[in-house]
């Protein structure tokens, strides 16, 4: 139960070997490979060329990112509404994956998705022209003259117009030399067919001047379809323009259809672009190694217990030489926590707020007991705690997860949950008293109940304030521990080890003073300890003068400690929200009963489901965070000092698909 040891790797290779001992190490998946810093390594490294040749990685995964846009406006990979929370990736075939490698044209079906998208634009811009030009043409359709013979000649001026409605009677359209036709009438608006003898003029477009008097607008159909002119009138070049729509939609069919077709191997291009992502991983991976002129220098991590296993691994190379050590007290190395499978789930809170470095202890084994009461405490409902429980077992049953850390914290948080709410008699809340009074379970669950929140909030109050002290002695407890373990007897035992006395000795001696406790002992030991934190205070100050004062100081900061005691009483705020909503639930739907008599039986099913998942939902979520804030805050700031980053063997990329065999 504590972080995985691990042996400092280099590896010594002729440079040629560096593409096949790379792609092993990937393949065996056992050392975290990190930047070479070894002596020796004198050659300065080559400028960049500006005109070096870009990676083939890097064009292929370009055009692939194009292409999976591309096909996944025709497909979609199918996920539950699981997979969207536990990332599960599609699944692929080890033989499909290969076939896709060493068959699929990248640049063949780029260039055809680079072609079929401009030949799309262009139709579905020509589609939309055409579209707006027979909403022009539309209501023009009963023109029965050839709409080229629209146009002004030597001795008339011919037109089409839109006017007000309200002219169409005017005398202006009436007068000699004027001939008007009304071609549609809509919304006061009409459309007109009008014609001006020249003489009328008086050396304008004698059209243009009349309509001006009238308030009208003279339009230039001609000039909208001049590509279908010679199909002659408007309803002609109306049928012209839908046969010219009709092929474009055919032609946009057939390519809709092309690419659905070929959208069908988007899993292979996700596998494709793991492919290549894994080249780049690969690539980025080999610039963290150093080179001589002939020889490459590799460096990086591998657990102690697999270091037998790794030396075997790459026995099959004969010209290289692997060197393994104890980490340097400077050098970072990465952490893996390596815990019982019982206390495993609950690496999930500790990775949450960071990793441990790797010379100090892993938090998990220390925080484990406490989050899961805390958790249980805090939601407190012992169906709530079945339910989780239920759920969470069902979840790692079904879904494959590559961790399943989280889950599994859930399923022993429901047990918590379950001795919580027996122990204060919360099952759905109120539940057996509200509508199983009598009944053997009501007498049973009654039996069990032990402290009541709701009736006697003041007892948890304690408990939970009991639990945070607890909480926080450990915690200088594992802090003496560690610093002791580093060597520094004399600092763990009287900076730390004064507080792990004086703190239950001062509890202690309150309980005395109220004659809870019949002892006089309480006292000595508080004390004791209160002179080991004086003593403390004092030693780090230089000036004799000034030493009582330091070392009665020190013993200020049993107030940082009562502060962080109080934090433990949102345990009881929590746990009194839980049942006290899972009561106004049960009240609701018993008004309910009253209010609808016969028909309320059949409405309260859907109360309770309701109002119960919501309050398991709500509370559940502040039951971890609430839980979570004691144990990063007012815990781990008693020992733990993190920055550590996680241990990352070199291994295959695999971001979009799952290889199964």
């Amino acid at each position: 139960m504590a972080i995985a040891r691990m042996r400092k790797v280099t590896i010594l290779a002729y440079e040629e070997l560096e593409a096949p001992l790379f792609e092993k190490l990937r393949d065996i998946g056992l050392m975290h490979v990190t930047k070479s810093t070894a002596a020796g390594t004198v050659e300065q490294p080559e400028e960049i060329d500006a005109y070096a040749e870009t990676p083939e990685y890097v064009k292929r995964l370009s055009q692939l990112a194009v292409i999976k846009s591309y096909f996944e406006r025709y497909n979609t990979i199918k996920k539950s509404f699981f997979d969207m929370f536990t990332g599960k990736k599609p699944e692929i075939s080890f033989s499909q994956f290969k076939n896709a490698v060493a068959t699929y044209d990248i640049p063949a079906v780029f260039a055809t998705v680079q072609k079929h998208d401009q030949e799309l634009s262009r139709i579905n811009e020509q589609v939309t022209g055409l579209e707006l030009k027979l909403q022009t043409l539309e209501p023009w359709k009963h023109l029965d003259i050839p709409l080229c013979e629209v146009r002004q000649t030597r001795t008339c001026d011919t037109c089409l117009a839109v006017v007000p409605s309200a002219v169409l009677g005017s005398e202006a359209l009436s007068s000699p030399g004027v001939h008007c036709k009304v071609i549609w009438q809509d919304k006061g608006q009409a459309g007109i067919w009008l014609a001006v003898f020249m003489d009328q003029a008086h050396g304008e477009p004698a059209a243009s001047s009349l309509l001006a008097v009238l308030g009208g607008t003279r339009l230039n159909l001609a000039r909208e379809v001049e590509d279908y002119l010679d199909a002659g009138l408007v309803d002609d070049i109306y049928h012209a323009i839908e046969t010219r729509l009709s092929d474009l939609r055919k032609e946009q069919e057939a390519i809709l259809a092309k690419d659905a077709e070929m959208a069908q191997g988007l899993l292979d291009i996700l596998a494709l672009t793991d492919y290549y992502l894994d080249k780049q991983n690969l690539d980025q991976v080999r610039n963290e190694a150093s080179r001589t002129r002939f020889t490459l220098i590799i460096q990086g991590y591998v657990k102690a217990k697999q270091i037998d296993m790794f030396r075997e691994q790459l026995s099959s190379f004969k010209d290289i030489e692997i060197i393994d050590e104890e980490p340097a007290e400077d050098d970072d190395v990465p952490v893996y926590l390596e815990n019982h499978p019982i206390i495993r789930p609950f690496e999930a809170v500790t990775v949450i707020y960071g990793y441990p470095n790797y010379h100090e202890q892993d938090p998990t084994p220390w925080l484990a007991p406490f989050f899961w009461i805390s958790f249980g405490l805090c939601l407190g409902d012992a169906v709530y705690g079945v339910m989780l429980s239920l759920f969470s077992w069902w979840f790692l049953k079904t879904q494959n997860l590559e961790d399943d850390r989280f889950m599994r914290l859930l399923m022993y948080c429901g047990y918590s949950t379950i001795l919580a709410g027996a122990l204060t008699g919360s099952w759905f809340g109120d539940f057996p008293v509200s509508f199983l009074k009598g009944t053997l379970f009501e007498r049973i669950t009654s039996s069990m109940t032990v402290l009541d929140p709701i009736n006697d909030p003041m007892t948890l109050l304690l408990v939970s304030l009991a639990f945070g002290i607890v909480h926080i002695w450990v915690g200088i407890i594992v802090k003496m521990v560690g610093t002791i373990r580093d060597g520094q007897v004399a600092d763990g035992i009287i900076e730390h080890g004064s507080w792990v006395v004086f703190l239950p000795g001062l509890v202690l001696w309150g309980l005395s003073v109220t004659g809870i406790i019949q002892s006089d002992i309480p006292l000595y030991i508080m004390i004791a300890g209160a002179l080991m934190v004086i003593y403390s205070g004092a030693r780090g100050q230089k000036n004799i003068l000034l030493k009582p004062i330091s070392g009665i100081g020190g013993l200020y900061n049993i107030v940082g400690y009562f502060s962080d005691v109080l934090s433990y009483a949102r345990i009881l705020a929590l746990m009194l929200a839980s049942a006290i909503i899972g009561v106004v639930v049960n009240t609701i739907s018993r008004l309910v009963v009253d209010m609808m008599p016969g028909v309320g039986w059949v409405v309260i099913p859907v109360i309770l489901a309701f109002g119960h998942l919501l309050n398991l939902a709500i509370n559940a979520l502040g039951s971890f965070v609430h839980s979570g804030r004691l144990q990063y805050v007012e815990f781990f700031s008693k020992f733990f000092e993190g920055g550590g980053k996680p241990f990352r063997p070199l291994t295959r990329v695999r971001e979009n698909v799952s290889l199964t065999d």
